[in-house]
């Protein structure tokens, strides 16, 4: 779970970065050609981090419906557990 709170981070970070370029490209009075390329590069790699943090994210979503699932399900066993047990003592 660290592993991939610490790559959401620096993919984030990443996408920052690029949008503060991207900004700068906007404001360029005459981008060259070797600036068009670098903001077509730039465009590429957002589309990369996007799908990277998708895919991230969706694991996220389900490793934690899991985890509630897990902590359901141990917690309707013990309740299970401790009504058989006053049964038991009751008799």
């Amino acid at each position: 779970m660290w592993r991939r709170q610490k790559a959401l981070q620096r993919l984030r970070e990443e996408l920052t970065t690029i949008e503060l370029f991207d900004r700068l490209h906007s404001y360029a009075t005459n981008p060259d050609p070797a600036d068009n390329a670098a903001y077509a590069q730039r465009q590429l790699r957002r589309s990369q981090v996007m799908a990277e943090i998708r895919a991230l994210d969706s694991r996220t979503y389900r490793k934690e419906a899991q985890d509630r699932v897990r902590l359901g399900t141990g917690a309707a066993l013990l309740l299970f557990a401790v009504a058989y047990a006053v049964h038991h003592l009751l008799r």
